[in-house]
């Protein structure tokens, strides 16, 4: 057996974290919220500014017992962060009344080093955000999350983001009534470059006419907003999300390249509520997608179609490339039942491409209890 001292001694003075590459400790404190990363500082001579060059930046007040404390040290990075690198993403998450200078000062910062990515999370009511994010010329992916019962009011005229390729919006008032046309709003037409769009509880009902206007769009999703009327024009459109209520008043300029639909339109309760001009108004919809493969529906608008036979009766089917029509068991007083999809509904969607599939796709905690009394 060879003596301990023979074993190789390590030496505990090295200091490896210094020895990695400079773009390796970046990555690694850009998973840091600013607060640490700027601790770092005291580590070594070599440690000493490199929280100056990070391009990805993280605030959030709730790492602060006092805001007065978060508030001079936003004020430090700004004033002693090294001017000549970019900012390449900024995840600022905010709560408490937080001056509204200092919020522009730090989005105005971020801004002018070319923000790519922005990432915003607020807990503070009406608080208005300031213009210069709504006309970044470098921005890419913007995410804006509100966790508030109240709501962040957005601009309402068209932003001017014409590089901006991702758009998250969640519980913003898009339209409080201030804005001087009630008839007409369209906030993305200057996104020429927008693919993806997801607005989710977003208020706007002061507004008759939400458009959303963008050439590349290829990815929308828009689920429990106050609507009145929804004005599509995207020509490039491979993917639509609708959640809201029905009837859905939509108007588009056609669906060259749609590949896939997902509605959910919770019916009214009790179901008996939807009346014939109702079907009607949904039938309108359904035709807007005539050029889609794939559709997902919930029960509830089969149900709903179902109760008014005659409204189908003499409308051919405008599915003429459906591949598959796939319907969701929606659960009455937390029970589902055995869907029956009626031959006239079936012909609807199925007559102009026969050899299209339906299926019924039960929730996966249905089936689990079903299994307990096999």
């Amino acid at each position: 057996m060879d003596s301990v001292l023979d074993e190789p001694v390590v030496d505990t003075e090295t200091d490896r974290l210094s020895s990695l590459p400079h773009d390796l400790i970046h990555h690694i404190l850009s998973f840091m919220d600013m607060k640490y990363a700027v601790q770092t500082c005291v580590l070594s001579s070599k440690w000493k500014f490199i929280w100056t060059t990070l391009t990805h930046i993280k605030f959030s007040t709730s790492e602060f017992q006092q805001l007065g404390q978060f508030i001079r040290f936003a004020r430090h990075v700004i004033a002693n962060r090294n001017d000549q690198t970019d900012v390449s993403s900024l995840e600022f998450n905010f709560d408490g009344t937080l001056s509204q200078i200092l919020v522009k000062v730090l989005l105005n910062y971020v801004v002018s080093h070319n923000i790519r990515n922005l990432n915003i999370s607020t807990f503070e009511r009406d608080r208005k955000l300031p213009n210069c994010i709504f006309e970044s010329q470098s921005l890419k992916h913007f995410t804006l999350k509100n966790i508030h019962e109240d709501y962040c009011i957005a601009p309402q005229y068209p932003w001017d983001l014409p590089n901006l390729t991702t758009l998250h919006l969640n519980d913003f008032v898009i339209s409080d009534g201030r804005n001087e046309n009630h008839e007409y709003l369209d906030l993305f037409s200057k996104c020429v470059n927008l693919k993806k769009l997801s607005i989710t509880e977003c208020y706007m009902s002061e507004v008759k006419v939400f458009k959303v206007s963008a050439p590349r769009l290829e990815d929308l999703t828009i689920t429990d907003c106050f609507l009145n009327k929804l004005f599509i024009s995207a020509p490039n459109l491979s993917s639509f999300v609708y959640g809201g209520e029905c009837p859905l008043c939509l108007l588009t300029n056609g669906f060259q390249n749609l590949e896939k639909v997902d509605l959910h339109l919770p019916m009214p309760n009790p179901l008996s509520d939807f009346k014939k001009e109702d079907a009607f108004q949904l039938l309108k919809v359904l035709k807007e997608f005539h050029s889609t493969k794939f559709i997902n529906l919930y029960s509830d608008v089969i149900q709903g179609l179902s109760m008014n036979p005659d409204v189908l009766l003499y409308q051919p089917s405008p599915f003429n490339n459906l591949k598959h029509l796939n319907i969701r068991q929606v659960s009455h007083k937390g029970k589902y039942s055995m869907l029956m999809v009626p031959n006239h509904v079936k012909n609807y969607f199925l007559y102009s491409s026969p050899n299209a599939t339906i299926t019924t796709e039960v929730p996966k905690c249905h089936i689990e209890a079903l299994w307990l009394f096999v």
